[in-house]
């Protein structure tokens, strides 16, 4: 488990899977630049399974409140093969807790977190060009903004472009 001021970052319980299906699926927790593609039940239980054997090519970390709620989760995976990193993720079901600043520090937990755990170089966080919340979270993270993946993803009907932020080893010791 990971503290946070308010909150911790933990691993998903094979109990909390269903839970963590339905917040996913909500529309609220998609809001307006998500994809509407519905995750099932039985690919969520198969890739918290793999999970839990290896942490190699995706981990999440569940943000839960001090009531024990989950109001969100952050997560890794590996994305290109040749890059020395891992992408980030993250989400938050709980609108309530939008705006705060949990999620930029459940994102600082979790770049400390890989960077002293992994021997990575880099890690990046992507999001389409009009997610500007989302934006902030990579910005207050230290996170530098390396251009612009015109059409990169296909959401809602269309191909969108996306805003690419990175952030390097050693800008995150001298920061």
């Amino acid at each position: 488990m990971i503290q946070g001021s308010c909150f911790s970052l933990r691993h998903v319980r094979k109990s909390e899977i269903s839970q963590l299906v339905s917040l996913i699926n909500h529309p609220d927790a998609k809001g307006d630049f998500l994809p509407l593609e519905l995750m099932l039940q039985g690919v969520a239980e198969k890739r918290m399974e793999e999970e839990s054997q290896s942490k190699e090519t995706c981990e999440t970390f569940l943000i839960i409140d001090e009531s024990e709620s989950i109001i969100g989760r952050v997560f890794h995976f590996k994305t290109i093969p040749y890059f020395n990193g891992r992408e980030i993720g993250y989400g938050m079901f709980n609108q309530e807790s939008r705006g705060k600043g949990i999620m930029s520090e459940a994102v600082q937990l979790l770049t400390d977190y890989l960077f002293n755990t992994l021997l990575i170089n880099r890690l990046a966080i992507h999001m389409h060009v009009d997610n500007i919340a989302s934006e902030k979270v990579a910005i207050s993270c230290g996170f530098t903004k390396e251009g612009i993946a015109r059409g990169a993803s296909f959401s809602r009907g269309k191909h969108i472009d996306i805003a690419m932020y990175a952030l390097l080893r050693d800008e995150w010791t001298t920061r």
